[in-house]
């Protein structure tokens, strides 16, 4: 894994603009190398053995979890369920203290 090339300039000034930042030229350099680097490092996929795996968008074995209109939701929580382990409960809602 090592960093053939560094980004160019304009390529980090591209990415910089995409994500609304603005760079100094020393973090230009900066980003330049270490963007090259993680491309490089994203690259050691291409080395997997994938012809034999399914593609799929998910991890986990969900089929549609929406209901037809007019029937009743038997797999969700009543509120006062939901509500039932809460510490603090004030209005049906759940109550924190301060966070700031």
């Amino acid at each position: 894994m090592s960093t053939k090339n560094m980004l160019s300039k304009d390529e980090v000034l591209h990415l910089s603009k995409l994500a609304n930042l603005t760079l100094s030229d020393a973090e230009i350099k900066k980003y330049g190398s270490q963007l090259a680097e993680t491309i490089d490092y994203v690259k050691n996929l291409d080395e997997l053995k994938t012809e034999k795996v399914a593609p799929t968008n998910s991890v986990v074995d969900l089929s549609n979890v929406s209901f037809e209109d007019g029937t009743e939701n038997t797999r969700g929580l009543s509120q006062q369920e939901a509500l039932s382990n809460g510490k603090t409960i004030v209005d049906n809602s759940f109550s924190l203290g301060r966070i700031m």
